[in-house]
């Protein structure tokens, strides 16, 4: 049903939700439940090797699954991608009760954001300022400096505004892509992976580089919502003096003995329409949207 709906899009957005899909379906299932899920769902789905017979059947390939404790922690840790933080917990103490972790420490009151926290000695310094960042937070969502900040639930909302802007992004850009391909004014795909390295201390992402494409992506976004509505005012404006009774019976004339003025005006009603399609239409609309946004792109975008 997605693919039949998500047909006229590029293959990379359809594979991306259709990987979606099925990371909701996993996300609600216990960890230990999520292979055999893959593998039924492997079964109803077969793959095609390049002779064109079916590749080894799913139970097949779970049998020929690596027993190396290695192999099988990578697993793990693909699978724990998604979790919370409380699902994460439980599975880390589990493996603290087999030896494989260390147990963690009791925790008597939540960890509050810019509150500071005891760092073994030879623990390297963070580069960022926690309470700095709790301050441009608090300013941002207006959060009053008295009221503590819960750092599991900001970690929580940051994962949320985080896949909320990395799921916009590609659909905005190639949205202007399709509207504007020569326009003056791009805004590329970065966030897809300037987020992860910026989180992970990559120092070649600065903090402005992240806003400042986090800014053009905004304008982008903003603009053409703002020129959809301009864009079906302009054209609504143009339809109307080509289209509108008046103009018709001006541009027809007044009839005659021999031809009357309702023919006329059919006559130049039909005239006007030679090669206005729905194709012209959508082209022209395409041209309003395009012309506002890449101008108001080209005022604010930042390099």
């Amino acid at each position: 049903m997605m693919h039949a709906q998500l047909a006229d899009q590029p293959a990379d957005m359809r594979t991306e939700q259709l990987r979606d899909a099925v990371q909701r379906e996993i996300s609600i299932l216990a960890p230990q439940e999520r292979d055999g899920f893959l593998m039924e769902l492997m079964e109803q789905f077969p793959v095609w090797n390049a002779g064109g017979a079916p590749a080894t059947p799913a139970p097949a390939r779970a049998a020929a699954i690596s027993t190396d404790p290695r192999a099988l922690a990578e697993k793990l840790v693909e699978a724990c991608k998604g979790l919370s933080e409380g699902e994460r917990g439980a599975i880390i103490a589990r493996l603290g009760e087999a030896g494989l972790a260390p147990k963690p420490a009791p925790q008597t009151k939540p960890t509050y954001v810019g509150e500071p926290i005891a760092a073994p000695p030879a623990a390297a310094a963070a580069p960022v300022s926690a309470s700095a960042a709790a301050g441009e937070l608090r300013k941002a969502i207006g959060v009053m400096p008295e009221v503590p900040l819960d750092q599991g639930r900001v970690l929580e909302m940051a994962a949320i505004l985080a896949e909320f802007t990395l799921r916009l992004e590609p659909w905005a850009c190639t949205y202007w892509k399709d509207i504007a391909p020569d326009a003056k004014s791009t805004v590329f795909q970065t966030l897809n992976k300037d987020l992860a390295k910026y989180a992970t201390g990559d120092e070649k992402v600065t903090k402005a580089q992240l806003a400042n494409n986090v800014y053009n992506l905004r304008s982008l976004v903003s603009l053409l919502m703002k020129g959809v509505v301009e864009a079906g005012k302009q054209f609504a404006r143009d339809h109307l003096q080509r289209f509108s009774v008046e103009e018709i019976k001006r541009a027809a004339g007044p009839g005659s003995l021999v031809t009357s003025e309702d023919v006329k005006c059919w006559r130049q009603y039909v005239k006007l329409m030679e090669g206005y399609d729905a194709a012209a239409v959508e082209k022209r609309l395409k041209q309003l949207l395009a012309k506002d946004v890449d101008a108001g792109l080209g005022q604010v975008i930042r390099k």
